[in-house]
């Protein structure tokens, strides 16, 4: 059976609160589009991501991009969830992990940035995240619902950013990026891991059970 996850983000006329523990919810500040930059600058690695992204606004490609995730994993079966397409691959489980390990530091990086600081911050292991996070000890629901709450803080962050916080540019892996690029580099790179995942977990998964 597939495995439905609820949905934690709460819509307001405003935008999109995380809920926190307090019960209190968070306003957004800045009602304006956040563009995406100008396809004429050049980020260097981070380019697969942020012009992927096809949306005028920032914000709401962070919602839309959310649903998307969500509804795809939805429809996803416990075996599904375990699937390696080849050895030493992650499994989709992992890959939820790695999401919500690359927007925190997404995030982190963003908001030092946009404070001004240019300290250069060392580039993480991914790999070795992912084998010290004892994700099999976790199921689906729980991971999403990080990873959902996650997101809602993004979308807080980036929203509260008073405009000019989101020009400042600063260093990340060796080339110099701007807040506002690195905002739609985090829906990229969803983007890009839902792309593997259909065009090479789903298709493989499919094969060998004769779906």
């Amino acid at each position: 059976m597939p495995v439905h996850i609820s949905n934690l983000l709460l819509t307001h006329s405003s935008g999109i609160y995380p809920v926190p523990l307090s019960g209190i919810f968070y306003p957004t500040f800045f009602l304006m589009n956040i563009a995406p930059p100008p396809s004429s600058q050049d980020f260097g690695f981070y380019n697969r991501y942020i012009f992927k992204v096809k949306q005028p606004d920032l914000i709401n490609a962070l919602k839309d991009n959310w649903r998307d995730l969500q509804k795809l994993y939805n429809n996803l079966s416990p075996e599904m969830l375990q699937y390696r397409y080849d050895t030493g691959k992650w499994n989709m489980k992992e890959i939820i992990q790695h999401l919500i390990d690359a927007e925190r530091n997404f995030c982190y990086r963003s908001m030092r940035i946009s404070r001004k600081d240019t300290t250069p911050i060392p580039i993480y292991d991914m790999d070795s995240f992912i084998a010290n996070a004892h994700v099999d000890s976790r199921d689906i629901g729980s991971l999403m619902k990080e990873l959902e709450l996650v997101r809602s803080l993004t979308i807080n962050m980036f929203d509260g950013m008073y405009p000019a916080m989101l020009e400042q540019t600063g260093p990340a892996r060796d080339v110099t990026v701007s807040v506002r690029a690195m905002g739609f580099a985090i829906v990229g790179h969803v983007m890009h891991h839902m792309d593997i995942i259909k065009e090479r977990y789903l298709t493989a998964f499919n094969t060998i059970s004769g779906e």
